[in-house]
């Protein structure tokens, strides 16, 4: 009998203990998968769309997202902007080759912004800003000016940041700020930009992208970077101002500006004020290298640069707003889906999940999903 209850005793301590290891495991699997589920996903842009090929595009050169993911093609070489869905769905256009109000001589860019939105066209070839609403009906232009220090020379690209509207005036070399309205406000060049007393070049030499420079510190590396110093080509400079040799793009975060240039090949870094900080990639045809870099977009700690000269994308990802932690490079030249022919500019949706590329000598727009970034 008394065998009996310990041998009771000993299959219900076997049982208990069985449930025990089999809610241990299936808490620990469910972790697992929990851990897996809300794991953030590695960085990574996927083709989900090609538009405009079915309209005759002619080196469409910018490329701007407004409200509810509508997409603004400027095509460059017919003097017009198209309007589509994010489904690729055509919704209407307007311009043609002119220079009346409406009319446009290479138009180079487009940004939606505002409420109401105004779709806002750079005319290059006609030295002005023009603005619209988003059905195409014209509301106003500026830039066009008498005085030879407020002329829009060759305008490139267009950006706003409070309240201000800044034009890339990439034939003089500078930035012309205005403000909402399209008054002349203040005028950014070479002989008005000043050093932060210690720059930096940002570079993205090794293969796998990730940097090791840091700059805005006087020219000194932090311990954990030192030993990388010479694996990233990195070239530290000391109170040298910057020059524009290009300007093409420009970007913003909320504490730098970016302004690409064609002629430098690297992605120029200021504070709101414009002391130069530093710089962003290295001039080169290799690894993270930029050659006659065009448009350029900041979102999400992510900086993502048209590469046109090399005819790929480049994205930095950026630690405390400019130092580059990891570079990656998506596409290859050529004509297939996933190719690109000088893509020259780009824009990211407001919801920062869509990414759309200007391929321009391919006559289209290629419109990628961004993951991890969130």
């Amino acid at each position: 009998m008394t065998l009996h209850v310990k041998k009771e005793k000993i299959n219900k301590a076997f049982f208990l203990l069985s449930i025990i290891i089999i809610i241990i495991l299936a808490f620990l699997l469910l972790q697992k998968r929990f851990g897996l589920y809300f794991k953030k996903p590695p960085f990574s842009l996927k083709l989900v769309r090609i538009i405009g090929v079915k309209y005759n595009l002619k080196g469409p050169a910018g490329v701007a997202f407004g409200k509810r993911n509508n997409i603004y093609i400027v095509d460059s070489g017919n003097s017009r902007v198209i309007k589509f869905s994010i489904k690729g769905r055509y919704l209407g256009q307007w311009g043609i080759e002119g220079k009346t109000t409406g009319e446009f001589m290479v138009p180079l860019f487009a940004a939606a912004y505002g409420n109401p939105e105004r779709i806002y066209v750079v005319d290059s070839g006609n030295a002005r800003i023009q603005v619209f609403k988003p059905d195409g009906d014209f509301v106003s232009e500026f830039g066009i000016s008498k005085n030879q220090k407020r002329m829009l020379i060759q305008p490139t690209c267009i950006a706003f940041l409070d309240g201000k509207v800044y034009v890339v005036n990439s034939g003089a070399d500078d930035i012309m700020i205005y403000s909402k309205s399209g008054n002349f406000y203040e005028r950014i060049g070479n002989s008005t930009i000043q050093s932060n007393g210690g720059t930096g070049t940002l570079s993205s030499g090794r293969k796998n992208g990730a940097n090791a420079g840091k700059a805005g510190n006087g020219g000194k590396l932090s311990k954990k970077r030192k030993k990388s110093q010479t694996q990233t080509s990195k070239n530290i400079i000391s109170g040298v101002k910057a020059k524009f040799k290009k300007p093409v793009s420009i970007a913003f975060s909320k504490k730098y500006t970016y302004v690409s240039d064609y002629g430098l090949s690297k992605i120029l870094v200021f504070n709101r004020q414009f002391d130069y900080i530093g710089s962003i990639g290295m001039a080169g045809e290799a690894g993270h290298q930029l050659f006659h870099p065009v448009g350029i977009v900041y979102k999400n700690g992510y900086l993502y640069v048209a590469n046109y000269g090399r005819s790929i994308l480049t994205v930095f990802k950026l630690e405390g707003g400019y130092n580059v932690v990891k570079a990656y490079n998506f596409g290859t030249p050529g004509t297939g889906r996933a190719n690109f022919n000088h893509a020259s500019n780009i824009s990211i949706s407001l919801n920062g999940k869509y990414l759309a590329v200007a391929d321009t000598n391919n006559g289209r727009v290629l419109i990628y999903r961004i993951f991890g970034t969130e």
